[in-house]
C-alpha cells in the first residue's frame, strides 16, 4: 500500500510558504519603520543609500520583490536599471551583482522557465567570479540550481548545486552566512528525487550550523526522521520525530506539533502497532483539517480506514472512504499516491463484505493507478541514475583538477626543494670539507705530537737500555779481571766458578735480546725489515751485530754483551764486510764504521 510511504512534504511546503510570506511582511514593516520608506514608483530604492553596506542587498531584494515583481517588464527593468546605476555609484559590487539575480527572478516568476532567467543567473555568477566574490559565486550557482529544480531540469540543477557546494567547501561552511538554508535546499532537491542518502548527508551537515528559523530546524529534523521511516528504520525514525515534536512544542507551533505527531503515528502504523498509532493519526487528521490541508488529512484518514477494516469496523471505513474522496476531489496537488491507496482500501473493504464485483472494479482502478505510479517512479529512478552519473563525473573532474594542481604544485615544490637541497648540500659539503681539513690538520698535529713524544720516550728508553748495557759491560770487565786473578791464585778456586756463572747471567740472552729489539724498533722501526729486504742472506747473529753497531757500541762492549771475545767481534765484522759492501752498509741506516 502506497499510503505507507506517504510523507508530509506538501504540508511542509505550504507551511513554509505561509511562514515566508509572514516573514517578508514583518521585514517590510521593520524596514519601513527604520527608514520611513515612502512607497512610490520613483526613488523607492533611495533608502539603500543610507543603509549599511552589509544590509544593502537584503533591503534591495525585499524592495524589489515587494514593488516590482509583478509589474510590467518595462517598469521592472527600468527600476532595476536605476538600482544598478546606484550600486555603481556606491561602488558596491555585491549590490550590482544582486541586480542580475533580481532580473532572473522577475522572468522566472512571470515567464516560468525561460532563456532570460538562465542568462541573468549566469551573468550574476560570471560577475561575481570576475570580481573575486567567491561566496557570491557559490550563492548564485545555488540559486541557479534552485531555478533548474523548480522547473524539473534536475541534471542541470545537480550540476549547479555541486559547483556551488564545491565553492562553499573551499570558503568553509562556517564562513558562509545562511549555510544551513543552502544545505537544506540541496537536501530537499535530493529528497524529492528519492535520493535519501544524499538528502540525509546534507541535512546532517545543515544541523551543525544555526538554522534560518525555528521552523526550518524542525523541518530538517523531521525530514531525517522521514528518511529513516522510508527506509523502514523505524527505531531510528521515531527519535527524530520526537525531537521535532519537542522543538515544535517549545516554540508553540501547533501546525508542526500536528505534523510531528502524525509522523510518529505513521511510524507505529507501518509497524502494525495500531493501538500506539491511533491517537497520533487522529490528531494529525484533525490538525490537517484545521489548517486546511486536504491531502495530508486524506493520508491520515486512509490510515484510520486501514485500521477500521482490520478491526472489522466496516461502516466507519465506508464513511472514511467517502470523506477521502471529497478531500482529494478538487486538490491541485500530487494526489496519485493517495488515490492509489484509496482504491486499494476500497477493494479490501468490498472483499471483506463479500461484494466481489465491486471489489474487482476497485482493484482494477487500483492497478491502473499503481501502474501510473510505477512509471513515475521509474522515471524518478532514471533521474537518480542520471544524477548519480553526474555526481560521479563531477567528482572525477574535481579529483582530476585537484590531482593536476597537486602534480603542478609538487613539480614546482620539487624544483624549489631540489634547488634548496643542492644549495644546502653544497654548503654542507663545503662546511664539512672545511671542518675535515681543519680536523685533519689538528689530527696530524696531534698525531705528530704523539709520535714525537713516543719517539722521544723510545729514544730515551733505548738510551737508558744502552747505558745499562754499558754499565753491565763494565761489571763484566771487572768479573773477567777478578776471575783471571782468582784462577792464577788457585786452579780450583770455588769463587772463580761462581763469578763465571754470574758473568753468564749478564750476557744477552734471547729473552733480553727480544726486550732490546722492542725498544730498538720504536726508535728505528724499519731497520730489521730493510735489512731482510736488502740482504736476505744475513744470519740472526749478523742482524744482532748490525743492531749493536747502529747503537755505536765498541768492540769490547759488544763482546761482553754477546759473550764472545773481542777478536771474535772483529772476525764477525770481517765476515759482514764480505757479505755487505761498504756502500750498501752505509745505505742501510748509516753503518759507516765497522771497526
Amino acid at each position: 500500500m502506497y499510503l505507507f510511504n506517504a510523507g508530509n512534504k506538501y504540508t511542509r511546503c505550504l507551511i513554509k510558504t505561509v511562514f515566508i510570506i509572514f516573514l517578508l511582511f514583518g521585514q517590510y514593516k521593520a524596514y519601513s519603520v527604520a527608514f520611513d520608506i515612502a512607497v512610490s514608483p520613483k526613488g523607492i530604492f533611495d533608502t539603500i543609500k543610507v543603509t549599511p553596506p552589509n544590509k544593502r542587498v537584503a533591503l534591495a531584494t525585499f524592495l524589489y520583490k515587494s514593488n516590482f515583481r509583478k509589474v510590467s517588464e518595462a517598469a521592472a527593468m527600468s527600476a532595476l536599471n536605476d538600482l544598478s546605476t546606484m550600486a555603481q555609484g556606491l561602488n558596491d559590487i555585491q549590490l550590482e551583482c544582486a541586480v542580475f539575480d533580481m532580473r532572473a527572478d522577475y522572468y522566472s516568476v512571470n515567464k516560468g522557465f525561460n532563456k532570460f532567467s538562465t542568462s541573468y543567473y549566469q551573468q550574476a555568477i560570471d560577475f561575481a567570479k570576475a570580481n573575486n566574490l567567491l561566496v557570491e559565486t557559490g550563492m548564485y550557482l545555488h540559486k541557479l540550481g534552485v531555478y533548474y529544480h523548480i522547473f524539473g531540469h534536475n541534471v542541470e540543477a545537480c550540476q549547479s548545486f555541486l559547483r556551488s557546494q564545491e565553492i562553499f567547501n573551499q570558503v568553509g561552511y562556517s564562513n558562509v552566512s545562511g549555510i544551513s538554508s543552502y544545505l537544506s535546499d540541496v537536501a530537499s532537491f535530493y529528497y524529492s528525487l528519492g535520493d535519501f542518502d544524499n538528502a540525509k548527508i546534507n541535512l546532517e551537515a545543515a544541523l551543525k550550523y544555526p538554522a534560518g528559523g525555528k521552523r526550518e530546524k524542525v523541518n530538517m529534523v523531521n525530514t531525517i526522521g522521514l528518511i529513516y521511516r522510508n527506509n523502514k528504520q523505524f527505531s531510528l525514525a521515531i527519535p527524530y520525530f520526537n525531537q521535532a515534536l519537542a522543538l515544535a512544542k517549545a516554540s508553540k507551533d501547533t501546525a508542526w506539533i500536528g505534523i510531528a505527531q502524525g509522523n510518529i503515528g505513521s511510524a507505529y502504523f507501518m509497524q502494525g502497532q495500531y493501538e500506539k498509532a491511533l491517537p497520533y493519526i487522529e490528531t494529525d487528521y484533525k490538525t490537517s483539517l484545521i489548517y486546511n490541508e486536504p491531502v495530508n488529512a486524506a493520508i491520515a484518514l486512509l490510515r484510520l480506514i486501514k485500521i477500521n477494516i482490520d478491526e472489522k469496523k466496516f461502516d466507519d471505513a465506508k464513511q472514511g472512504l467517502l470523506k477521502v474522496k471529497t478531500l482529494l476531489k478538487d486538490s491541485r496537488e500530487d494526489v496519485l499516491p493517495p488515490w492509489t491507496d484509496y482504491y486499494d482500501l476500497k477493494s479490501q473493504l468490498y472483499e471483506q463484505q463479500g461484494k466481489a464485483m465491486l471489489s474487482m472494479a476497485a482493484r482494477k482502478q487500483y492497478e491502473l493507478n499503481k501502474d501510473s505510479l510505477a512509471k513515475r517512479n521509474n522515471i524518478a529512478a532514471v533521474e537518480r541514475v542520471k544524477l548519480r552519473f553526474e555526481i560521479d563525473r563531477h567528482a572525477t573532474q574535481l579529483n582530476k583538477l585537484k590531482a593536476d594542481e597537486k602534480i603542478q604544485s609538487i613539480e614546482i615544490d620539487s624544483a624549489i626543494a631540489v634547488l634548496v637541497l643542492l644549495i644546502i648540500i653544497s654548503a654542507l659539503l663545503y662546511n664539512r670539507q672545511t671542518l675535515k681539513n681543519k680536523k685533519d690538520k689538528e689530527l696530524l698535529i696531534a698525531e705528530k705530537r704523539i709520535v714525537d713524544e713516543e719517539l722521544k720516550n723510545a729514544d730515551l728508553a733505548l738510551h737508558n737500555f744502552t747505558e745499562n748495557l754499558r754499565k753491565q759491560n763494565a761489571l763484566i770487565e771487572n768479573f773477567k779481571t777478578e776471575i783471571g786473578r782468582l784462577k792464577q791464585q788457585s786452579a780450583g778456586n770455588e769463587d772463580a766458578g761462581n763469578l763465571e756463572k754470574l758473568l753468564q747471567v749478564h750476557i744477552m740472552t734471547d729473552e733480553s735480546w727480544n726486550d732490546f729489539k722492542k725498544l730498538f724498533l720504536k726508535v728505528h722501526p724499519g731497520f730489521f725489515v730493510n735489512l731482510s729486504k736488502s740482504h736476505p742472506h744475513l744470519s740472526a747473529t749478523d742482524t744482532r751485530m748490525l743492531a749493536l753497531i747502529k747503537l755505536g757500541l765498541t768492540n769490547s762492549e759488544m763482546s761482553n754483551m754477546l759473550g764472545i771475545t773481542t777478536e771474535g767481534i772483529k772476525k764477525a765484522k770481517q765476515r759482514l764486510r764480505k757479505k755487505i759492501d761498504i756502500d750498501a752498509i752505509r745505505s742501510v741506516h748509516d753503518i759507516d764504521e765497522m771497526d
